[in-house]
């Protein structure tokens, strides 16, 4: 951090690979600023010494890795409500946003594509996840909608099923409509 300052003249450390040259530091986080899979932290050295006393991750605003990959598999599509789009290809959208105290886990993340994420954004629309892969959003005007991602296994026969979750497996099953 002192040497992107430019209070220290001593070189940079890119981690796995050992010391940089100033310009090339300044450089790599410039150019990794946006890059949602670059990770960066703050060492505090000793002012005499210069000994490295701690290691703190700067916080990400990005859900990665496994948890990203949790919520592309939960929720498989769009978690608008009449949107198909697998959610592979979609944004990882904060339902409260992060500049509001919005964490950045799979509890508060649902993707949206492109459209609708910019729909949300720009138009005044709210999306709260009231279960894992559950979804309501309300339109500007308070109006509400539901949304669930599609079953991963098949339904349970209501034969074989005890009657409260037959119930509950037929709605899953007749309430999502055919991929198109």
């Amino acid at each position: 951090m002192t040497t992107l300052m430019g209070l220290s003249t001593r070189p940079g450390e890119l981690g796995g690979f050992g010391p940089v040259i100033t310009e090339v530091a300044e450089r790599l986080v410039a150019n990794n600023l946006t890059n949602p899979e670059a990770r960066f932290s703050v060492g505090v050295t000793h002012p005499v010494t210069g000994r490295l006393l701690h290691l703190h991750p700067i916080p990400a605003r990005f859900l990665r890795g496994l948890q990203a990959e949790l919520v592309h598999a939960r929720d498989q599509r769009c978690a608008w409500t009449t949107c198909r789009r697998p959610a592979a290809t979609c944004h990882l959208d904060h339902n409260t946003e992060h500049a509001y105290g919005g964490s950045t886990s799979v509890d508060n993340i649902a993707p949206l594509c492109p459209r609708h994420h910019k729909a949300k954004t720009e138009r005044d629309w709210k999306l709260h996840q009231t279960g894992p892969g559950e979804h309501t959003l309300t339109d500007p005007f308070g109006r509400s909608y539901s949304s669930r991602a599609p079953s991963l296994t098949d339904p349970v026969p209501a034969s074989s099923a005890p009657p409260e979750s037959a119930t509950a497996a037929a709605g899953t099953a007749h309430d999502d409509l055919p991929p198109f």
